[in-house]
């Protein structure tokens, strides 16, 4: 009897862990017609489909857990029109206020609604600036141009601030998965760091995506060690960024590409600090992102580049990029002789102090 007792508990047990979680949402004002798809947020999976009627939307359903999802329409143009925890509250919304909703997915709609509100703002400063400039000729006065500046660090620092809470209010629940997935450079690395440390949903799968990337961020912090790669050189020969590394010189490794016009306007002011230091003894590396061999040979003989010069040709896909989370160039890393970072991001006159701090000059 025992056994069977057993046995039976199991199963329940069993059963109770497969429970689902329904969902329960209608979304009133997208236009008639308008195809809108129920999206799992956190993995971009489509769970449901269904076309306006009568200015109105709504899904009925089960998920095997509680998930973030989002409403969206593709066409006419793409567009986030909802995102809500599927929790098994229902949820009811139009395109301007959620109605009906458990008071996480309450709350959850209330960062929603200040983000988009940040977001007007800062096209409303786009568009005064895109007048002033048209009706003045291609010049915005200084004191317009300064007004505008002074309203958009305003906003900047809302967000910052809006983002913080997100975090600090919400560690026991799921709302900061639908910022940490796609928004964590806003957030801030090293506070997401801090905050996976205790957030109740650290181990969900999808944010194992952030936790490469929050690996590869901190191979740039100061002190961190070379993490080496190996692509072609000019000469078609494979060498690695340790040939040069960790070598008892200092090394400025420089992503860049011949395409980039912010590469090409830096390259002057990187050249100057070559041919100053590296009678020093100081080396430069150059990572190309271009994905054609061609370009990247003609930008070096354009730019009139000498220092050794690296690539793998695959544009944003190149690995050595990938592997320091590079998603903007020019970008910089500056390693000691010993092969451990410097520092990140050094450029202009900011990389031409600290080479004079280090070799002692002016």
């Amino acid at each position: 009897m025992k056994k069977i007792v057993f046995a039976l508990t199991a199963l329940f047990a069993s059963v109770g862990m497969m429970a689902q979680v329904r969902y329960n949402v209608t979304l009133k004002g997208p236009e008639n017609g308008v195809k809108v798809y129920l999206h799992n947020y956190e993995t971009g999976a489509v769970l449901d489909s269904a076309v306006v009627k009568n200015n109105t939307v709504a899904f009925r359903g089960e998920c095997a857990e509680e998930i973030v999802a989002s409403l969206e329409q593709l066409k006419p143009e793409k567009m986030s029109l909802l995102q809500f925890i599927v929790d098994g509250s229902k949820v009811a919304a139009n395109l301007h206020e959620m109605t009906e909703g458990s008071a996480l997915n309450l709350r959850f709609y209330e960062y929603q609604s200040a983000e988009k509100e940040m977001e007007r703002d800062a096209m409303g400063l786009i568009g005064e600036y895109r007048q002033l400039y048209e009706t003045n000729n291609g010049k915005v006065p200084e004191a317009n141009m300064k007004d505008i500046e002074k309203r958009y660090e305003a906003i900047a620092t809302q967000s910052k601030e809006l983002n913080k809470r997100i975090l600090d209010d919400n560690s026991d629940n799921m709302i900061p998965l639908a910022y940490l997935i796609h928004n964590a450079n806003a957030l801030g690395y090293e506070k997401v760091g801090e905050f996976l440390k205790t957030y109740k949903y650290a181990d969900r799968a999808s944010l194992n995506p952030l936790k490469k990337t929050l690996e590869a961020e901190a191979c740039k912090l100061p002190g961190a060690k070379l993490i080496d790669f190996e692509m072609q050189n000019l000469e078609g020969k494979n060498v690695r960024l340790s040939d040069w590394v960790g070598k008892g010189n200092y090394v400025l490794v420089d992503f860049w590409a011949s395409w980039c016009g912010p590469c090409r306007a830096e390259m002057p002011n990187v050249k100057a600090d070559y041919e100053k230091y590296h009678p020093k003894g100081f080396e430069i590396v150059g990572v190309s992102l271009d994905n054609k061999r061609e370009a990247w040979e003609k930008g070096v003989k354009d730019l009139g580049i000498t220092w050794p010069q690296m690539s793998d040709v695959k544009g944003w896909q190149c690995e050595g990029a990938k592997l320091y989370n590079i998603r903007a160039i020019p970008a910089t890393l500056l390693f000691a002789p010993d092969g451990t970072v410097v520092e990140y991001g050094l450029r202009g006159e900011n990389l031409s102090k600290k080479l004079a701090e280090i070799y002692g000059e002016e």
